[in-house]
Formats: structure tokens, C-alpha cells, sequence
């Protein structure tokens, strides 16, 4: 996968997750296992790098930049930094299992021409799910729209994929958002045409931890990202 793929993470104050997932990576795909990109803009005490430095040994970039740029403006420059054609994206509190079967995904990826985007489960959740708008209301209900095998094609799917670069670089994150970015980013996908699936028969482990400090602040990015579509609300059924 090494020529065609690249792992891209972008963390922040949980090293030892990043860590973890790097090294699930490495067990699971050895010398066959994708390019490793990660992106921390962590404060200097809770870098990766300083904590687990073995782990930061075996990424082929490590990429620091100043304090809180935002999910949104890492994963866009994680992309801008590579030059393999397919990446995978999931959160730094993923971790590769047996159940994820990477390089089958990346295959499906390749074989089917009417996919862009193929995610997998996150702890067999994450399912499927349709967007639609009816007076100013966005609601994202379980659902497809169409099925090939255990393929499902879709409008929004969980937070561990892969996808085409050059696909990802035309939508990109919305920076100003450094939540509340995922509804956003696949809505604008959906606009575009952009054809997101999800294979229910992959999945990702997913163990959350809360960065230290973490405080919640989705109630003001999602008003921002309303406002940007101009809607009044997000209803999850």
C-alpha cells in the first residue's frame, strides 16, 4: 500500500491514542502498511512526539503547527501534504483491528468506479445514514439509497474512510468550523455529486478519550455552520 495509500492523523492532546493507533498499524500491515502522516497542533507538553517518541519514530511525516488550528485546517493540510492518490482518514482514537481489513477496503475503493468515498463501521456503529432539507431543518436519518453486496452508497457516513485525494482536496474542510465540521463537510459532498458509501462488513475499534481540559464547544460552531447553510436546526432521525 506503501506507493498508493497514506494514513493521515490528525491529533491533539492524546498521544498515547495516537500512539496506539500507529502502532496497530505497523502490527496489522508491516512493511506493506500505508504511508503515515500526522499532524499535531497540541501545546508543547502534550506533543506526540515528546511523549511517545518511539511511536513518532515509525511515521514517515510528522507535521507540528501552532497551537489549536482545528481539525478542519489539519485534515486539509494533511491532504496537501502527500502526493499518494487514495488516504485514509479516522480519528487519532481509532485503532486497526482484524475486522478492518485495510487493504480490501482500499481494493473496493479502486474496483467500483461509481465510489469516491468508502467508509467503514466504527465499533460495528456508524451506520448508513441520507441527508435531506425540508424547511430549514436538516435531518439525517439511518438509510441508503442504493446496495451492492455488504457496499452501501449513502450521503453521510462515520469518521474512518478512504477516499480519493484528488476528491477530498476539491471539498476540503470549512476552517472556521473546528466542529461541528463532519455534517458539514459531507452535506457539501452530497451537493457536489460526491459518492459516499460505507462497507458494513469493515470496521475501525474506536476507544474515546477526552483530551485533558477538553471543554465542549459545539454549541457555538454549530450555530456558525446553520448559519452558513441557512437552517435552524440538525435532526439526527
Amino acid at each position: 500500500m506503501r506507493n498508493d495509500v497514506t494514513f493521515c492523523i490528525k491529533t491533539i492532546h492524546r498521544p498515547q491514542c495516537c500512539a496506539a493507533l500507529i502502532r496497530s498499524i505497523h502490527q496489522h500491515y508491516g512493511d506493506d502498511r500505508p504511508r503515515i502522516h500526522v499532524i499535531d497542533d497540541g501545546r508543547p507538553e502534550l506533543r506526540f512526539s515528546t511523549n511517545c517518541p518511539d511511536e513518532a519514530a515509525l511515521v514517515d511525516r510528522l507535521i507540528e503547527t501552532d497551537y489549536d488550528i482545528g481539525l478542519s485546517a489539519g485534515r486539509n493540510q494533511l491532504l496537501d501534504a502527500g502526493d499518494t492518490p487514495i488516504v485514509v482518514f479516522t480519528d487519532d482514537d481509532h485503532l486497526v483491528t482484524a475486522e478492518t481489513r485495510l487493504p480490501a477496503l482500499v481494493s473496493k475503493l479502486n474496483r467500483h468506479h461509481d465510489i469516491d468515498l468508502l467508509a467503514a463501521l466504527s465499533n460495528q456503529q456508524e451506520r448508513p445514514k441520507m441527508m435531506s432539507v425540508a424547511n430549514k431543518t436538516l435531518r439525517i436519518p439511518h438509510g441508503n439509497y442504493k446496495r451492492r453486496g455488504s457496499i452501501r452508497w449513502c450521503h453521510y457516513v462515520g469518521n474512518c474512510f478512504v477516499a480519493y485525494r484528488d476528491i477530498l482536496q476539491a471539498i476540503r474542510w470549512d476552517e472556521s468550523l473546528k466542529v461541528e465540521e463532519h455534517w458539514d463537510f459531507f452535506w457539501r459532498c452530497k451537493l457536489a455529486g460526491v459518492n459516499v458509501t460505507c462497507d458494513i462488513e469493515h470496521s475501525f475499534k474506536h476507544e474515546h478519550v477526552d483530551p485533558p481540559g477538553y471543554v465542549r464547544r459545539r454549541p457555538e460552531f454549530l450555530k456558525a455552520s446553520l448559519r452558513k447553510h441557512g437552517l435552524e436546526r440538525v435532526v439526527w432521525k
